[in-house]
């Protein structure tokens, strides 16, 4: 297997990972790990909201009702740099009968630190 193949499949196996954690760090880590997921100047839009940086991220989302997260599938797409994904989700909340589901559409890019979620979007 040659070289760019390798890296390929490594940077598709780490962009995977971040979708991943992206569920399990909200159900069973400390929020700040979350948020460590995100670019310092990530951008969040979800129900009619557009959210710039961690600070307003962690401000609204942290106020947001707890319950189980359920990624689906990914699609990845990786030019250089930067990822694009889409993934589907379910939310059952566990202080109510409140549920949704839908899509992330996300861009990742890497970093020094590894791929991080740049960009979100919840249609």
């Amino acid at each position: 297997m040659s070289e760019s193949a390798l890296q390929a499949l490594s940077d598709e196996l780490a962009i995977r990972r971040v979708l991943d954690e992206y569920c399990l760090r909200l159900e069973f880590s400390a929020f700040d790990d979350w948020l460590d997921l995100f670019t310092e100047d990530t951008v969040y839009e979800v129900y009619r909201l557009k959210l710039n940086g961690r600070a307003e991220l962690a401000e609204v989302l942290s106020k947001a009702p707890h319950g189980t997260h359920i990624g689906g599938p990914a699609r990845i797409e990786i030019i250089g740099d930067n990822a694009a994904t889409i993934q589907n989700y379910a939310f059952v909340a566990t202080s109510s009968d409140e549920w949704n589901v839908g899509w992330y559409d996300r861009t990742l890019v890497r970093t020094a630190n590894g791929w991080k979620i740049a960009h979100t979007r919840v249609p």
